[in-house]
């Protein structure tokens, strides 16, 4: 080799060595910035014993999203918060979920990247990935500046519209089975039959108190004006949702039936039986609308055989209102709960 040769190579080691002590500078810098602006000890936190010693021995909450409030933390430490999505609660009834174990924690990006396409997954159910927060000891919503080393993926077995088929439950695992090859992780995949036996057993329970009771109101004379069904509608505090539709709303946020003015000229009221709590009294304050509003349109309310409705036919309906309400309770289905309101969406 001629001097040249050596040459070029001892610039290539320098270059190199540059390149390297360049790489572990920016890595450094940005970890500390990283560090500033979360407010993070030097230690992992999820590697860290939890205040007070006890690194094992305390107990998990159950997976929950809400907002997360900081918790007691040292002086020179103020608690940290982190906005998260109000929306999915574990129920062991209506959910199949796989917890994921990584081999060492990972950060918040690859997490979220991972999981988009399990969040994409077209089941016609839905899913959701949580992450266990080992430093505010609560499941979230994967955060990118986070690092975890546990996952919990769901999916909800069946609705009023469909349940967990082979080919969904399928879809459902190699999803799953993508995210931990991405993050190096270890689960237990159900077995597909499985799967299908809870999703038929928990769409029975669901057919068995699939109810609704309808109103309906026909015009007088000639065809219902929808400016004037509106106004009226609003003049009886009724909230509009969307054209031609409207909802009673309480107090309490909560929906005890809707009115829609259909197409073929029917002023038509629905109680959707398993989804409103028995304390609102819904039936009640449904018959209670219909009259007010035939009063103000000049209108009869008929059943869906286009017969008046009688006068006690609200006595007549609630022996068995209250029967459907008991065999619900019976069933571990409490009428108007979140768990009735997913499974009845």
């Amino acid at each position: 080799m001629t001097e040249l040769h050596y040459a070029l190579i001892a610039a290539a080691v320098v270059v190199l060595l540059l390149l390297l002590a360049w790489s572990k500078w920016q890595e450094r810098r940005q970890v500390r910035r990283l560090r500033e602006r979360l407010g993070t000890p030097e230690i992992d936190p999820l590697q860290a014993p939890s205040p007070g010693g006890a690194a094992a021995g305390g107990e998990r909450i159950e997976p929950r999203l809400g907002e997360l409030a900081g918790e007691s933390a040292p002086a020179a430490e103020p608690p940290q918060q982190r906005p998260q999505l109000a929306a999915w609660i574990e129920d062991p009834m209506l959910d199949c979920v796989l917890e994921l174990r990584c081999a060492h924690a990972v950060d918040g990006v690859a997490v979220i990247d991972a999981a988009a396409s399990l969040l994409r997954l077209d089941v016609g159910l839905p899913a959701h990935v949580l992450a266990w927060d080992g430093r505010a000891e609560q499941w979230v919503v994967p955060d990118r500046f986070g690092f975890y080393s546990e996952l919990l993926a769901s999916v909800q077995l069946a609705n009023r519209r469909r349940k967990l088929g082979d080919i969904e439950a399928s879809q459902f695992i190699a999803a799953v089975q993508q995210v931990a090859v991405a993050l190096e992780a270890d689960f237990d995949p159900p077995e597909v039959p499985l799967l299908r036996r809870r999703a038929a057993e928990l769409e029975a329970k669901i057919a068995q108190f699939d109810v609704q009771i309808g109103l309906t109101l026909q015009p007088g004379d000639g065809a219902f004006n929808p400016a004037v069904v509106s106004r009226s509608a609003l003049a009886i505090g009724l909230v509009p949702d969307g054209e031609r539709r409207w909802l009673r709303r309480s107090d309490d946020a909560v929906v005890p039936f809707s009115a829609r003015l259909a197409a073929d000229d029917l002023l038509l009221l629905e109680l959707d039986v398993p989804s409103v709590p028995p304390a609102a009294q819904p039936l009640r304050a449904m018959f209670s609308t219909a009259s007010e509003l035939a009063a103000l349109l000049n209108a009869r309310v008929v059943d869906d055989h286009g017969k008046p409705i009688a006068p006690g036919s609200i006595e007549a309906i609630e022996p068995a209102l209250q029967a459907l309400y008991e065999q619900m309770r019976a069933a571990d289905l409490e009428p108007g709960s979140e768990r009735a309101r997913r499974l009845f969406s």
